[in-house]
Formats: structure tokens, sequence, C-alpha cells
């Protein structure tokens, strides 16, 4: 049932590259659970002045404000099925900081069983010549939920530590360091915050009661292209070793565990 989490990346930079867009978007998912089962999804988006002007370039006839037009309410609510039954878009919040414009849209669900997230949606809402057949051929694994009587467990397609290979550029010295360029700032993240507490969790990465499913600093893991290829002939031998190298790539924050549980106070 699951594959390569990483391949949800691809298909970003590939998308990005496409669009020929420069640094960059950033990403962030988070989803607050309740005692009962219920909570929120904040989803962040940034994105760059570089990027803000190529997307005009790309902007519908008629539509003045491609920015606006990727956080409208219709898009928002659109956004709020893919996360899956029940969620109900609530309100969204644009802000402007240091030349860089975003919005953090704001939605609620009844039962976290039905959510799924899939970091490849945070660049659904651009418009591009290859978006369609990209997003037909993206891989749709996604991280889901169980949850009953206070116990999580999350559901996370596993690395595939033997396709690791970030070579977008090919053997192109300048169509890499173009790539390079381009990712230099991308990040996508998916979070999990309990506000009522944690009570015990196996998961990886955890910050008071903040757990983090999957944090990619895309332009960090670029430039270690040699070491993740080195993680991927490691794997073929030695999938311990491969795993535990994988954990010390800068900028890469993966839980790679299998079964995750979190026990809510």
């Amino acid at each position: 049932m699951k594959k390569l989490i990483l391949k949800n990346i691809k298909f970003a930079l590939g998308l990005v590259a496409a669009l020929a867009l420069p640094s960059c978007l950033q990403n962030e998912t988070t989803i607050s659970l309740n005692k009962d089962g219920s909570g929120t999804i904040v989803d962040e988006t940034t994105l760059g002045a570089q990027m803000m002007q190529m997307m005009s370039q790309f902007a519908e006839p008629g539509k003045a404000d491609p920015i606006a037009d990727m956080f409208s309410e219709e898009k928002a609510k659109e956004k709020a099925k893919k996360f899956g039954e029940g969620v109900e878009y609530v309100k969204t919040e644009m802000f402007e900081k240091d030349g860089k414009k975003g919005a953090r849209v704001y939605f609620k669900f009844a039962d976290i069983n039905k959510i799924t997230v899939n970091p490849s949606d945070s660049v659904s809402g651009m418009q591009g010549p290859d978006q369609a057949q990209a997003e037909e051929e993206a891989d749709k694994e996604a991280v889901k939920f169980a949850y009953a009587d206070g116990k999580l467990n999350i559901i996370l397609p596993p690395t595939d530590f033997k396709d690791m290979s970030m070579d977008e550029g090919g053997e192109n010295p300048q169509q890499e360091a173009m790539m390079m360029q381009m990712m230099a700032d991308m990040r996508l993240a998916i979070k999990l915050e309990i506000p009522g507490g944690i009570g015990e969790t196996n998961a990886s990465h955890v910050d008071g009661d903040s757990i983090t499913l999957f944090d990619i600093q895309v332009g960090k893991m670029l430039a270690q292209k040699d070491e993740l290829k080195k993680i991927s002939e490691t794997a073929e031998t030695d999938m311990d070793a491969a795993k535990d190298a994988f954990g010390k790539i800068d900028g890469v924050k993966v839980e790679t565990k299998e079964d995750v549980t979190v026990t809510l106070k």
C-alpha cells in the first residue's frame, strides 16, 4: 500500500521546474487533534517575490491577481475535499512580509479517521501548462490516521531507501546549478499537534506536544545528492545503516517508522 514518501517531493520539484518558478514555495500543514477525534488543519503557504512575478505570467485572462486567485475561497473549499470527508473550510488569512506573500487557510474536521494529507497538494493551486498531466501522474499516497479511545495510529508511506536519487539536473552542470537556485528555499512540511498533551508516543521527531511527520528543505537536500546516492547503494545490503545515514541528512526530517502511535492525555 505504501510507496516512496519522497515521490511527492519529486513531483513538486518537477512541477516547479516545469513552470520555471524560482525560489520559492514554502508550505506547512499542521493538523491539530482533540481528544474526541475532531480538530483543525492550518495550511500555510508562502511565495517568494520571484515566484509571484512568474505566476503572473501564467495568470488566466481577466484575473489580475493570480495570488488572490490561488488562495480564493473556491480553491480552499476544493482543497477541503482533498483533505477528506467532512472537512470544512473556515477562513483564509493573507499575509505579506519581507517581500513575500502567502496565506494561512483554516479548516475543521469532525473525525481524523477520514483525513488524508499529501505534501504534493501544496502546489495544486498553481497554474501552468503541464499541471493537469503532472497531477494525474502524481503518486497519491498520503498520510492517514486511525484513532479510537485516545490512541492514534499514524499511517505513513515508507521511505524507499533504494531510490534516493534527487539528480533532477542530470549530467548537465548548468541545468543542475539552475535547479539548485530555483529550489534553494523550497520547503514542505506536515506536523501534528495535540493541544491536550501527548501522553506517550514512539514518533521520532517530537517537540513538546508537536510531532513532525515530514519536513523537507529541498535546497539542502539537493546539495547532498552524493550522500543520498550513497544511501541508495547502502540500502541494497544494509537497510538499517541506510536508515541511520538518512537521519543525518541536513534539512531532512521524515518519520521512517512504519508503526507510529500517539496516546493522548
